[in-house]
């Protein structure tokens, strides 16, 4: 057969064969995926959701920063992520678990001991029914909660939702209470020194005879009053700005995050460099503005190099804190964001700090200068103005806090709170046998397949066609069980002439005649391996022939293993092909008759080297001769995969058969065989299929076994009886 061979691609056709092949393993995993389905659905408890939409309020600008110089804190959007968080916070659930008893209502629910369920337990359990979604663009957060206990389910999303405002209350009064305790504890303080010190100025004076200051001493006075004063204003931003790092600080530690302390930053060797040049850079820039304006070249140059010098802390403080941080939760990156702010606006403060008290500095040492007297009568007046504005503006600043404080509320708003769930959202029934019947096709599919990697043998006809391309199918023999009894129980076509597996040998052998034009004359019958039937197939091929009044030989060439005479139930022929080739015996002598119009030739001997025996001229001779004195030759040649005699010996006949045993030839031999029949350039005249099982025989063999033998119409009265 010319053409080449068909490369191992997977075509459409090829799908649709092995699902054709395997389809009831596919029915058969489809209906077990989706009986499995239901059968989880009638037992599957139902799980009811309860939900409550929350809306979170932006934080709010301290009020407090507004009434100094330094740079305040602006409000923003809530950063939902982080709310999120903080909603499924282990805080809140360990609170939600206290407020409702739910470690007894679970304890008795699950039948437990006391020591056999914690709190741990229980929180676990319950942060595992808790889901938060946001709504896109907004500050609107859903919280679901899913319990097969409906009620338990509306009580746990509503007791988070109150827990969560309260936990925010909390959040937003730290700042402000950490600001009046201060205020409070300073007030008595300065009160006491602002005291002292009139005290001690009205003394002064009475005992001195000097009241007024003059000129110079009461300008000193002023300046180095309005130096304090600044001083005194930038340790309150201070404190209030470390009660903002102490409120972020807390909240990070609530979500279990890392926190860098501010004297971690503070110690930093950048950090003090760069607060130690801004505070040159203030000084400088406070020589400049009492002699030039601000328009000035020099007093701009100096600016810049400010905002440059602060933009560089800002830079390294964010260092600092993302440093001791592997990776910065981007649910919490808006927290970090503030804490830098915070921590950089405290460096400032502690610049400004500096470089107000070394301008101070040197006005004191002008003080020095003035006589004794008018130096101790400005140092008492400075101390008493200080310590008044101190006082006024600690007075002023506890109200504003306790305002602040006692108008704090939560920031989220419960919209829509949860109710009692009446339907259950799981199991959900459509999706799930949706799910499932998906899933069973996916598994079917696979099933099939797997199946046909793992079936190494041949098993159906399609795949005989698929791999030998344009060579037809001759036969299809069904499954023969020999009966032990008979004499020769191969001899198919003698012992039940009118069974199907008799009427298949014989429709092959028709087959077999009209598979070319002109009709074949000699046969050779092969196989890919041993144990496939060749020989059995040959022999009954032949007495097909036999009996229908063709004169036929059934020549043995398989030098390897021969099984003719066995197959015939006659003794083993010590005569035959071997002596004619290699000792000349005549061949009137080799020929044997088995039956009317039937010859056979047996190998005889086995010789030591078969294929110097098949390659010589004298078998070619011989064939030769032997065309000439038969109508039909069928010749059984040893497997093409055992040896290479079959693919020498198909040069000198008309064509090759074949066979092929359903459930023992491997795919891989029936490939590798027809390659070298391709290779060798030998005529395939088609394949038989042997040892169909019941279900490959098809509609025409049952219904020639039913209607036409004996042995069909026994079991059909059989079937019949029983119905």
């Amino acid at each position: 057969m010319d053409g080449e061979i068909r490369q191992d691609e997977l075509t459409l056709e090829d799908i649709l064969r092995i699902f054709k092949k395997h389809i009831w393993w596919f029915v058969a995993t489809l209906i077990g995926v989706v009986a499995l389905t239901v059968a989880y659905l009638m037992v599957a408890t139902p799980i009811y959701e309860a939900s409550v939409t929350i809306n979170i309020e932006p934080r709010t600008k301290s009020t407090l920063t507004d009434l100094f110089s330094a740079t305040g804190y602006v409000g923003s959007k809530p950063d939902i992520a982080t709310e999120v968080e903080l909603i499924k916070s282990r805080t809140n659930i360990e609170k939600v678990v206290e407020n409702l008893n739910l470690l007894n209502y679970f304890r008795e629910k699950m039948k437990i001991k006391n020591g056999e369920l914690t709190t741990y337990d229980v929180v676990n359990m319950v942060a595992k029914m808790i889901s938060v979604t946001t709504v896109k663009d907004t500050s609107i957060v859903k919280v679901s909660v899913q319990n097969p206990d409906p009620e338990l389910a509306k009580n746990v999303a509503n007791e988070l939702a109150n827990v969560y405002n309260e936990m925010l209350q909390k959040f937003s009064k730290n700042e402000y209470t950490a600001r009046r305790m201060f205020i409070e504890s300073q007030i008595p303080k300065v009160e006491q020194e602002l005291k002292q010190v009139e005290d001690e100025l009205k003394k002064f004076k009475e005992k001195n005879k000097i009241y007024v200051l003059n000129v110079e001493a009461q300008n000193l006075l002023n300046t180095v009053y309005q130096l304090d004063t600044q001083i005194n204003n930038y340790k309150i931003q201070i404190e209030e700005t470390k009660a903002r790092i102490t409120a972020i600080t807390e909240q990070l530690k609530q979500t279990n995050q890392k926190v860098v302390s501010s004297e971690t930053i503070s110690i930093n060797p950048v950090v003090a460099q760069l607060r130690a040049k801004l505070a040159d850079l203030q000084i400088q820039l406070a020589g400049l503005l009492n002699t030039y304006s601000e328009n000035d070249e020099r007093v701009r140059t100096v600016r810049n190099q400010i905002n440059e010098t602060e933009r560089m802390l800002k830079s390294q403080i964010e260092k600092v804190v993302t440093s001791q941080v592997e990776t910065i939760n981007p649910n919490y990156a808006e927290l970090y964001n503030q804490l830098i702010q915070a921590n950089t606006v405290l460096q400032m403060l502690n610049s400004s700090i500096a470089a107000v008290e070394r301008m101070r500095d040197s006005y004191s040492s002008k003080v020095a200068q003035l006589p004794t007297v008018e130096q101790q009568l400005l140092q008492l007046e400075r101390d008493r103005k200080v310590k008044e504005t101190l006082y006024s503006v600690l007075l002023e600043k506890l109200e504003e806090t306790r305002i602040s404080e006692a108008g704090v509320i939560g920031r989220a708003t419960i919209v829509d709170p949860a109710i009692t769930p009446t339907k259950p959202v799981k199991p959900n029934k459509r999706l799930t046998l949706a799910v499932g019947g998906v899933l069973g096709i996916f598994l079917g599919i696979l099933m099939v397949f797997l199946r046909e990697a793992f079936d190494k043998t041949i098993s159906d006809e399609e795949y005989v066609k698929h791999v030998l391309k344009d060579a037809p199918v001759l036969g299809r023999i069904p499954e023969i069980e020999f009966p032990e009894s008979s004499e020769h129980p191969e001899l198919v076509v003698i012992n039940s002439p009118t069974s199907p597996q008799a009427e298949a040998l014989k429709l092959t052998a028709t087959n077999i005649e009209y598979s070319t034009t002109p009709a074949p004359k000699i046969i050779a019958i092969t196989s890919s391996g041993p144990g496939e039937g060749k020989t059995f197939i040959a022999a009954n091929i032949a007495l097909s022939y036999a009996q229908n009044g063709v004169k036929t030989l059934l020549l043995d060439l398989d030098m390897r293993k021969p099984r003719v005479e066995k197959v015939l139930g006659i003794e083993r022929i010590n005569v035959g092909v071997s002596n004619h080739i290699l000792k000349d015996v005549p061949l009137d002598r080799i020929i044997n008759r088995y039956q009317e119009n039937l010859d056979i030739i047996p190998v005889g001997p086995i010789p030591p080297n078969p294929t110097a025996l098949l390659t010589s001229k004298k078998l070619e001779e011989l064939i030769a001769t032997l065309r000439t004195m038969y109508d039909k030759i069928v010749i059984d040649l040893p497997p093409i995969l055992a040896a290479a005699d079959a693919l020498i010996v198909s040069k000198f006949v008309d064509g090759l058969v074949l066979v092929v045993r359903a459930g023992k030839t491997q795919k891989a031999s029936l490939k590798v065989a027809f390659e070298n029949i391709v290779t060798s350039s030998s005529k395939l005249l088609g394949s038989v299929i042997n040892a169909i099982n019941a279900n490959q025989m098809g509609y025409y063999y049952y219904y020639y076994y039913y209607y036409y033998t004996e042995e069909g119409k026994k079991m059909k009265r059989k079937k019949r009886h029983k119905k």
